[in-house]
């Protein structure tokens, strides 16, 4: 039965990033990241020796989708902010490595709060991004850029 239900969520998924706008895809980002991170959070204070394998697993996947949104940058058009936030995911994954190989649970906080400042920011944005009314479309495999 919870293969039913699994099967029905990643297809609402699914159906959510083909539908969903640019802007709309970075905020889902943001949200994902975000959610990894707190799983791995909570693991780090977990006493079972499987904690380990659970935040390895949170954290590669946080690193994932912050790579996803750094080659999502379109450096060319995006100017000074496109730089800033390259910098500041390239900050974000070298401290979730340190996280990571080093069993730290600072630099996991102390990006959750970067990356939820910077999905409030984007929140921001999309409220002054123009309403689109769009038909579902279908979506490349890989990137979309982020002009900032």
């Amino acid at each position: 039965m919870a293969t039913a239900t699994m099967y029905q969520t990643n297809t609402y998924q699914q159906t959510d990033v083909m539908t969903a706008s640019p802007m709309q895809l970075v905020l889902m980002l943001y949200e994902e990241c975000i959610r990894s991170l707190e799983k791995a959070e909570k693991a780090f204070r977990q006493e079972d020796p499987a904690r380990i394998e659970i935040i390895g697993k949170n954290l590669l996947h946080a690193q994932d989708v912050i790579t996803e949104l750094a080659i999502s940058l379109d450096m060319e058009n995006g100017g000074e902010i496109a730089e800033n936030l390259h910098r500041l995911y390239d900050f974000t994954l070298s401290h979730l490595s340190t996280a990571n190989v080093q069993q730290k649970l600072q630099p996991v906080r102390d990006v959750i709060v970067i990356m939820t400042e910077l999905k409030e920011a984007w929140t921001e944005v999309a409220k002054q991004e123009p309403v689109r009314v769009e038909t579902a479309r279908p979506v490349e495999h890989g990137s979309f850029h982020i002009t900032g």
